[in-house]
């Protein structure tokens, strides 16, 4: 297995390419690439032969991206000549590499076409003086990277002259359109790349970068039809300039970031419409086993513990559809068996399903059952006496019910974690909590914290007259929020 990397940007080859290697993956990601041993496309015999003058008598790591993460190829040993060779006779994937000398001194390079090439460089200058042989791919991408960096450089001196001279000056307009002028060419650059180098890796890396270009010409006629056609354009277009099947892009320090900004900053933020463009995109790589399981990892990861209220319907989704079907083979028994075991426990509780009842002890020992509450809302408080964020929490949440208890027919039920009577009732006395009051180890229903996925306190789950969940795991800042859009919402139906 490789075993990830990390490292600390220095010498940066390739637009910020190494920021996320700091990154280390939780113990999902590990068993996913355990078992994720599909090479790709790749070549036979390769051999690439480094020089690295100023270097002699160590050990060098080769490296490779994948998705946000960068993982140890091989280890090589340099001579005294800073002489070195990384060969190996079996399917080597296509992708970035890294050649590490240190976690602050690296460089990159590409396999792709060229499988048997040599790099020379000096470590003092470790990607300025970089002579390539045998490796077009590889001369294509340090052509770019000298003329991106000539580029930036020029913005950055125009940049500096517009903060001297005010950005609202006769002189700043004048260099203003030098770095429109400077950006246009850039643009112009990558496209000619991509005209005359179709099949070279660096294509990809621009077209993985590539935005989609909105058509003027098919704007509305206002504002709000101008920014409506353009999210449903860009959304619907976000992918035309890539195959995501080509599983090169996972072996690339950008694509994993674009793939999260479709998920995060583009897709509409709600399970439902969610879940439809995953199913569609996993369905759509389907062919590829590598990149199959990397989109069904992605999704699964991204949104198994999400912090955005409601998420948590596309993980349970994910996993009905993928894991407990057996569409998923890569994960060992123990693994699976536990995604599936989650999945259930979340299930009776995602937003819209009926409450799991709740039957227990009250401070004088009577049962109490959730569903005979005749409310219009209902707040459940899993609390516990011992809790410092519990005692913080507990004066804001008697302040709204006792603005908003008629407002809104609003009635709470707290669910108290500690078995002592005692102390529950001496918090319930000093922080006034007028309300109902139940005792959770007292029950006739089961372990609330497997019932209501309660890990800690306080957890909060608001529940409509009919005891159905609409709000769960929020905050109380945000209860009267979501009180007021929801009783909109109703209102507004009727």
């Amino acid at each position: 297995m490789n075993h990830p990397i990390k490292m600390r940007p220095k010498s940066i080859s390739f637009q910020n390419s190494t920021k996320n290697m700091n990154k280390s993956l939780n113990a999902f990601f590990t068993i996913f690439l355990l078992f994720f041993t599909i090479p790709g496309l790749g070549q036979k015999e390769y051999q690439v032969k480094f020089r690295i003058n100023g270097l002699k008598d160590t050990a060098c790591i080769i490296a490779n991206y994948y998705g946000s993460n960068t993982y140890i190829k091989d280890t090589v040993k340099v001579d005294g000549m800073g002489r070195c060779i990384f060969k190996g006779s079996d399917k080597l994937p296509k992708g970035m590499y890294l050649f590490v000398i240190s976690d602050k001194l690296y460089f990159d390079f590409i396999i792709n076409n060229d499988h048997k090439f040599s790099m020379e460089t000096d470590l003092s200058a470790i990607t300025d003086h970089v002579v390539i042989k045998n490796s077009p791919e590889n001369v294509l991408f340090y052509q770019y990277i000298r003329y991106s960096r000539e580029q930036y450089e020029q913005i950055r001196q125009y940049e500096d002259l517009v903060k001297k001279y005010g950005s609202q000056s006769d002189s700043s307009k004048i260099l203003k359109s030098k770095i429109d002028r400077v950006n246009k060419d850039v643009a112009a650059y990558k496209l000619d790349v991509i005209k005359n180098n179709p099949d070279s890796f660096l294509t990809l890396l621009f077209q993985i970068m590539r935005e989609p270009e909105i058509p003027q010409s098919e704007m509305g006629k206002n504002k709000r039809e101008d920014s409506s056609f353009t999210y449903y354009y860009y959304k619907s277009h976000f992918w035309d300039n890539l195959d995501l099947k080509d599983d090169r892009i996972l072996r690339t320090p950008i694509f994993h970031k674009k793939l999260t900004q479709y998920f995060d900053k583009v897709l509409f933020p709600h399970p439902d419409s969610i879940i439809m463009v995953v199913d569609t995109l996993i369905e759509k790589v389907r062919s590829n086993p590598e990149m199959f399981k990397y989109f069904i990892w992605f999704s699964t990861y991204h949104y198994e513990n999400s912090e955005i209220m409601g998420f948590d319907k596309i993980f349970v989704h994910l996993v009905d559809k993928y894991y407990a079907t057996g569409e998923v083979t890569w994960l060992n028994k123990t693994v699976l068996e536990n995604m599936i075991k989650k999945s259930n426990k979340i299930k009776p509780v995602l937003i819209g399903k009926t409450a799991p009842n709740i039957i227990m002890q009250d401070t004088s020992l009577n049962l109490v059952s959730m569903q005979n509450i005749k409310s219009r809302y209902l707040l459940l408080l899993f609390w516990d006496p011992e809790c410092q964020h519990c005692k913080q929490e507990i004066p804001k949440i008697k302040e709204i019910y006792q603005n908003d208890k008629e407002k809104y027919g609003l009635e709470i039920m707290a669910i108290c974690s500690d078995s002592s009577l005692v102390k529950m009732k001496k918090t319930i006395r000093d922080k006034q909590m007028n309300w109902i009051n139940v005792n959770g180890p007292r029950t006739l229903t089961g372990d609330f914290h497997e019932q209501y996925d309660v890990i800690q306190t306080p957890v909060l789950y608001l529940l409509n007259e009919k005891k159905e969940i609409i709000a769960k795991k929020f905050a109380v800042d945000q209860l009267e929020r979501i009180l007021i859009n929801y009783d909109q919402q109703v209102s507004g139906s009727k």
